[in-house]
C-alpha cells in the first residue's frame, strides 16, 4: 500500500485563491502525487470535471464561487460526486466546519499549515480513496462474472432475463415493438461426438464473435445454455428482425473452425419473434420465439421462422 502512495500515480487537486497558499501545499504534497492547481473556483470545477482527481484541497473563501459552490456542483456531477474534498480555510468556527461536512467534505483542515499534519491527513485520505477503489474494481469484476458465460464471453442467461424484463417495460412505454432471436447450432453433438468438446469450444466461441461482429450496438447477444443462443433486437419490427436473422445465417455459415487438416462447418437454426406491450411477460415472448426455433429445426434447419405474439393487422 505505502509503494503505491509513493507512485506518484495520484492526481490531487489545490485549490485556493492566494498564490502562496497553493505554493505551500504544492510543496508539501509534491511526493504524494501529481498535483494540479486552481485560484478560483469556477477553474477547479472545470479541472475536476475534465479529469477527475483522486483528492481535492478546497478553501472556502474565494471571490466567485466560494468552497461551499463548488463542492455542491462537484456533488452534484455523476463524474466527481465521489472525490474526496478536504476543505482547508481560515475559517475556525464549529458551524463553518459543521456545514461543510454536511455537504459532503471528507475533512477540515484550518490555517495557518502545520505541515506534518496536512501531509498525515492527505495520506490517510488517499490510503482510503486507494481501498475505495479497488474494492470499486473488485465490484465490477464481480458484476461481470455474474453476468457474462465465462466460456464465450457473452452475456449470460441471467443477465439476458433482466434485459429482456426491461426491454419489455420500455416497449410498453413507449408503444413500440422489439424483438427476439433464438439460435440453435444446428447437430452440434455429432460435433462433439466427432471432433472432441474442445472443438465444440472452439465453435461456440467463434459462434459468439461472429454474432458480436454481426449485431448493433444496442442488441444483446447471449448464452442460454449450451448451443442455444438469444439476441434481443430493440426497436426492430418483424421483418428488420428477419432479414437481421436471414444475415446472420450466411455470416455463420462462412465460419471455419480449424481442426488439424480438417475443417469444421457448421450451420444454426433460428426462431424470430416480434413483442409489443400485449404479451403477458418474459416467458410469453420466449414462448414464442422457442415455438419458432422449433419449427425450424424440424423444417429442416439452417433457416429463420418467425412466429410473431403481435395481433394480426
Amino acid at each position: 500500500m505505502d509503494k503505491a502512495l509513493d507512485s506518484n500515480d495520484f492526481n490531487i487537486l489545490v485549490v485556493d485563491d492566494a498564490p502562496e497558499n497553493v505554493m505551500l501545499l504544492g510543496l508539501i504534497l509534491k511526493d504524494q502525487g501529481t498535483v494540479t492547481t486552481a485560484t478560483s473556483g469556477r477553474e477547479a470545477i472545470d479541472i475536476a470535471l475534465e479529469n477527475q482527481p483522486d483528492l481535492i484541497l478546497l478553501d472556502i473563501q474565494m471571490p466567485d464561487l466560494d468552497g461551499y459552490d463548488v463542492i455542491r456542483v462537484l456533488k452534484e456531477d455523476e463524474r466527481t460526486k465521489n472525490v474526496p474534498v478536504i476543505f482547508v480555510t481560515g475559517l475556525s468556527d464549529e458551524s463553518d466546519e459543521e456545514k461543510g461536512l454536511e455537504l459532503g467534505a471528507i475533512d477540515y483542515i484550518t490555517k495557518p499549515y502545520k505541515p506534518a499534519v496536512v501531509l498525515a491527513r492527505v495520506r490517510n485520505h488517499l490510503r482510503l480513496r486507494e481501498y475505495a477503489l479497488r474494492l470499486e474494481h473488485l465490484n465490477e469484476q464481480l458484476e461481470l462474472l455474474a453476468t457474462t458465460d465465462p466460456l464465450t464471453s457473452a452475456h449470460n442467461r441471467r443477465y439476458f432475463m433482466s434485459k429482456l424484463q426491461d426491454e419489455m417495460e420500455r416497449v410498453c412505454r413507449y408503444n413500440r415493438p422489439s424483438s427476439l432471436l433464438m439460435l440453435d447450432i444446428d447437430h452440434f453433438k455429432n460435433i462433439n461426438d466427432t471432433y472432441g468438446h474442445d472443438v465444440g469450444d472452439a465453435v461456440l466461441i467463434e459462434m459468439v464473435k461472429v454474432l458480436d461482429r454481426e449485431v448493433r450496438h444496442l442488441d444483446t447477444v447471449a448464452r442460454l445454455g449450451g448451443e442455444e443462443f438469444a439476441i434481443l433486437l430493440p426497436e426492430t419490427n418483424e421483418p428488420s428482425a428477419k432479414l437481421s436473422a436471414v444475415r446472420l445465417l450466411d455470416a455463420v455459415r462462412n465460419i471455419t473452425v480449424k481442426v488439424g487438416s480438417d475443417e469444421v462447418k457448421f450451420t444454426v437454426s433460428i426462431g424470430c419473434a416480434a413483442f409489443d406491450c400485449g404479451c403477458e411477460g418474459v416467458e410469453d415472448i420466449l414462448k414464442f420465439a422457442d415455438l419458432a426455433l422449433y419449427e425450424a429445426k424440424h423444417g429442416g434447419r439452417d433457416r429463420v421462422v418467425t412466429r410473431s405474439s403481435l395481433p394480426a393487422a
